[in-house]
């Protein structure tokens, strides 16, 4: 993403300047949506509907937008499958085992894999292993801290989320 910005701003012109300016705008807002379901999954274990269903139009409009006037509409095809490829992988392991993963967890999925798409559909693979990594790491430090146990509910919605941007920011 950040190749994405820097390079659409250093071409100079006005549709390089729009279509970086498009995507930022949808970085913001998927970081800022992000950021409010972050607090609120740890706080009562819930990523609810109501917030995460409108991020995808708003992100989605503004990222596809900023693909289209960069000229590189294989974006739009990129975001479609990051957002079949992460969010069906969440969709089956809800399938798989449903007390193991809220429908708020599926929802996101969705979201995070078409914003990870805008940059590639590796970014989106990347995206969703590195949450299983932080979802894992922080598990385990909860049970060695002895803040949780075999049968703790823990909001997998963070690890998610920090997986996500993180891949999306550093790569």
């Amino acid at each position: 993403m950040i190749a994405f910005l820097t390079d659409q701003f250093a071409r100079g012109d006005a549709a390089g300047w729009a279509a970086g300016a498009l995507a930022a705008a949808g970085l913001l807002v998927l970081a800022g949506g992000c950021a409010w379901l972050w607090r609120t999954d740890v706080r009562e274990h819930l990523l609810p509907g109501r917030v995460v269903r409108p991020l995808y139009p708003m992100c989605g409009g503004l990222l596809g937008a900023a693909a289209l006037v960069a000229g590189e509409p294989v974006r739009l095809l990129w975001m479609l499958w990051g957002l079949a490829v992460m969010g069906g992988l969440y969709v089956l392991l809800r399938l798989l085992h449903p007390a193991g993963m809220g429908m708020g967890d599926v929802r996101l999925s969705g979201l995070l894999g078409m914003c990870l798409g805008f940059a590639s559909v590796w970014h989106a693979v990347l995206g969703a292993a590195a949450g299983f990594v932080l979802g894992g790491l922080a598990g385990a430090l909860l049970v060695a801290a002895g803040r949780a146990g075999a049968r703790t509910r823990v909001a997998f919605g963070p690890a998610m989320i920090s997986g996500a941007l993180g891949v999306l920011l550093l790569l």
